[in-house]
């Protein structure tokens, strides 16, 4: 089977006359490459999220004051919550997206 038309080969140099010339330098310019130098500047809001990093990474994820101070009411059976206090802060954090289940 014989299929006409234009014959061409995939992948072939179509329109190429030669290798490219390299772009001469501007009309002016000293000879050699331009200095380059790099800049590096810290806004200061993250100079300040720095901080509160450095801050975070040395407190304890437990408050044990707090810990403590509700273990001994507990024990001596004088922990009572306001559970209506408690069901309210439990549906704002779930309201505005918080990660604990």
């Amino acid at each position: 089977m014989r299929i006409g038309g234009k014959t061409g080969s995939v992948g072939g140099t179509q329109g190429t006359s030669g290798p490219k010339a390299s772009p001469s330098p501007a009309v002016g310019s000293t000879s050699g490459p331009a200095p380059v130098s790099d800049a590096f500047q810290v806004s200061s809001s993250a100079r300040l999220v720095a901080v509160a990093q450095e801050v975070l990474a040395v407190t304890p994820d437990i408050r044990t004051e707090k810990v403590e101070a509700i273990k001994n009411q507990m024990d001596a059976d004088a922990y009572h919550p306001d559970g209506e206090a408690v069901a309210e802060g439990l549906i704002r954090e779930h309201l505005a997206g918080g990660s604990n289940p």
